[in-house]
């Protein structure tokens, strides 16, 4: 039976269609990432990953913080473009160094890619030597490299995205990096980001732990309850935070905490405390995001952020004691 003309011409759509690369672009909703998806757009099948960008075509809203969220954000892909970092609130009190966060946001991405598997991890960066190229590096994808930009980066980066191998250009600092931070318009919530020193051969749950069990040593009047699935911490004995074990997203170098209840946590709110050990650099992150505070805005950044940040930074100090 003949084959008709239509027919061949859906046969040769479809197999160009099934050809196209899915290039997804992790924390591409600035002008950048925008203009490369504009570029791609005719060749490749385009999304972008956004914290707080409302849904639209080609647009996913996603906290890439989160190593579960970036693992649905990349599955499918055949190449990722890293151009994650703060370029804007992310909550609003930032407890932290954008740059341990951009580290997080890069860690993300490499251990997304470590499960998803893309042909080629495609990550820029401006200054040359940034510690979150060893960090995409150590997901075991192959990785190409924009260093600087030049004049031109998004010409580069569609360069490398379409490339048939990986590659790595070092060139002039783009002199468009720099991005004025916009105002926080989002609920409440809380990002603290604390990077410690870890302790050689503890896990993640061990080190989790042990900063329970430590708490209740170091503040007067703290007692901490240490189970196998939970923690409570009780000041004077009332009960002030309860946090759960997610077993689904925890392994041996991420502990996920829930902080579900507790009278410092707003009702109906849950938060997220983590503790991550990453492999390059080989440092501890913990990680207090989505926290909404019971107390009055102006009490908590007066009392209990600064406390909270306080306890993280004695808390590493005597981990790297031990």
């Amino acid at each position: 039976m003949p084959v008709g003309r239509h027919t061949v011409a859906r046969l040769l759509w479809a197999r160009r269609m099934s050809e196209r690369r899915r290039v997804v672009i992790a924390g591409g909703t600035g002008s950048l990432g925008r203009e490369l998806q504009r570029r791609l757009a005719d060749r490749c099948d385009v999304t972008v990953i956004g914290t707080r960008e409302p849904g639209g075509p080609g647009v996913w809203q996603a906290d890439l913080l989160s190593i579960a969220a970036a693992e649905v954000a990349l599955a499918g892909a055949h190449v990722v473009v890293h151009l994650a970092r703060v370029s804007r609130p992310r909550a609003r009190l930032l407890q932290g160094v954008p740059e341990d966060v951009d580290l997080l946001l890069a860690d993300s991405v490499a251990r997304a890619a470590r499960l998803t598997k893309p042909q080629r991890l495609v990550g820029f960066f401006c200054d040359e030597g940034d510690p979150r190229e060893a960090t995409l590096r150590a997901s075991g994808v192959p990785v190409s490299v924009l260093s600087g930009g030049g004049d031109e980066p998004v010409a580069q980066l569609e360069q490398l995205v379409l490339a048939s191998d990986v590659e790595t250009r070092r060139l002039p600092r783009w002199k468009g990096g720099d991005v004025a931070a916009a105002a926080w318009s989002g609920p409440s919530t809380v990002l603290s980001v604390q990077r410690l020193t870890p302790k050689v051969g503890w896990t993640a749950a061990q080190t989790a732990r042990a900063y329970f069990e430590w708490l209740a040593t170091d503040v007067p009047g703290v007692s901490t309850v240490v189970g196998h699935e939970a923690y409570e911490v009780k000041a004077g004995g009332v009960s002030v935070l309860r946090l759960r074990r997610v077993p689904g997203r925890s392994a041996d170098d991420v502990e996920v905490l829930e902080v579900r209840d507790g009278s410092l946590v707003a009702e109906g709110s849950v938060g997220e405390f983590e503790f991550r050990l990453l492999s390059e650099p080989k440092v501890l992150m913990t990680t207090l995001r989505g926290f909404v505070p019971a107390l009055p805005w102006l009490v908590y950044r007066a009392s209990q952020a600064p406390m909270h940040a306080r306890q993280m930074r004695r808390f590493g100090a005597w981990l790297a004691q031990q």
